[in-house]
């Protein structure tokens, strides 16, 4: 069986390294979250040139209040913001130093939910912003020009810039998730060609072993008055069963990856059949009775391993057929060597006169198996009754 074939290579720019922003730790984006927030407060320590101001106890818990919800924004960011767009406004409207509170708290808490909530949900926020900037800058006079510029950078800037993150994020999940689908697919593909390939080794296997054993076995219940001959039939179904059971456990070996010790026989795999095991193959069914003429055409030259394992799998299962439906006894295998191609024929005559033609059994895997053989190297496959009106079964695979 061929190993499995590795997965799909990642995709272009996957071994980037990540943002920093992502890389950090919980307790590192703490702590720049609590620098930032001790930044908010560096107004409140300078000091006054008209003298020390009186401090207002409620202020100041709303000024720490505030800057440690401030802490909070990353895993409350809409509730944060409010709290912070709430408190912000307060202070403005509170004596000095009180007033001195700047509106960067709300910024940072805007720009968190940009870069994790909807856009409807930043836009409102954003107005909100602006709304709240507009009243405040305008009750401290400024110039109308200065106020709408102010208020516009504080709502719009930290806005757009959330929103801008948070659309590259979903592109690059959008990105991981259609790559993960894809891993899956192939994944899932390749498990299913590893389940055909299983599946046919497996049939053709025990398959054509039973069909001897089975056919064997039936001579053998007519000879019980020939202590030779039921002894030379007895021989051959042993020897087909011992075949069958190394042919199992070679596979066997191949799916563990490994081969498993037997103290009856060799621990290696041994070879994969192939063209010269032809031969081999039809000298057992000779012993169900079944003679079959090789056949080969043009010059003979090395074929790839997995190559020859198919067409002796088809050979294989052809004769399985023969043995099993076409109550006829003879029957023939052509090799036939091409410049560009190898194509394997095997077919059986009519039955003889008077002889009806089996009954027709359930479907099984056989013909489907060997088509699935034939398509995985690009060649073409028939089956079908031939003119005379016997079976012919033909496969032909590119160079």
């Amino acid at each position: 069986m061929a190993d499995t074939a590795a997965l799909p290579a990642p995709m272009p720019g996957r071994g980037r390294r990540s943002p920093l922003a992502s890389r950090l730790r919980p307790w590192q984006r703490i702590a720049v979250d609590g620098f930032v927030a001790l930044l908010f407060l560096v107004p409140f320590g300078s000091p006054r040139p008209h003298g020390p101001v009186t401090a207002n106890p409620w202020l100041s818990l709303l000024v720490v209040t505030i800057s440690v919800a401030f802490l909070a924004r990353r895993r409350f960011p809409v509730t944060v913001f409010l709290l912070l767009t709430a408190g912000t406004l307060a202070l403005a409207a509170s004596p000095a130093p009180y007033n001195s509170y700047q509106p960067f708290a709300i910024m940072f808490a805007l720009y968190t939910v940009a870069a994790t909530r909807s856009g409807k949900v930043t836009t409102l926020a954003a107005g909100g912003i602006l709304a709240v900037a507009l009243v405040v800058l305008t009750a401290m006079h400024t110039s109308p020009s200065t106020t709408v510029l102010s208020a516009a950078a504080v709502a719009f800037a930290p806005a757009v810039t959330g929103y801008a993150v948070r659309q590259q994020r979903l592109h690059h999940e959008a990105l991981a998730a259609e790559q993960a689908g894809k891993i899956e697919a192939e994944v899932t593909s390749r498990l299913a060609e590893e389940r055909l390939r299983i599946a046919r080794e497996l049939h053709d296997v025990v398959a054509h072993a039973l069909s001897l054993i089975t056919v064997q076995a039936g001579v053998a219940v007519f000879r019980e008055h020939e202590a030779s001959r039921m002894r030379t039939t007895l021989a051959s179904i042993e020897e087909t069963g011992r075949t069958a059971m190394v042919d199992m456990r070679q596979l066997l070996g191949v799916l563990r990856g490994t081969p498993a010790p037997d103290s009856s026989g060799p621990t290696d795999l041994g070879p994969v059949p192939d063209l010269l095991d032809i031969g081999t193959l039809i000298s057992q069914t000779a012993q169900a009775g079944l003679r079959i003429t090789l056949r080969e055409e043009g010059e003979r030259r090395p074929l790839p391993t997995a190559v020859g394992l198919a067409v002796y799998r088809i050979v294989q299962e052809s004769l399985t057929n023969v043995l099993r439906h076409a109550r006829t006894t003879t029957g023939s295998v052509l090799l036939r060597f091409e410049p560009d191609a190898v194509t394997v024929t095997v077919a059986n005559p009519p039955p003889p006169d008077g002889l009806p033609p089996a009954p027709p059994g359930p479907p099984g895997h056989g013909l489907r198996g060997m088509a699935e053989r034939t398509a995985l190297f690009g060649g073409t496959f028939t089956a079908g009754p031939a003119g005379d009106g016997g079976f012919t079964v033909a496969a032909r695979f590119p160079a």
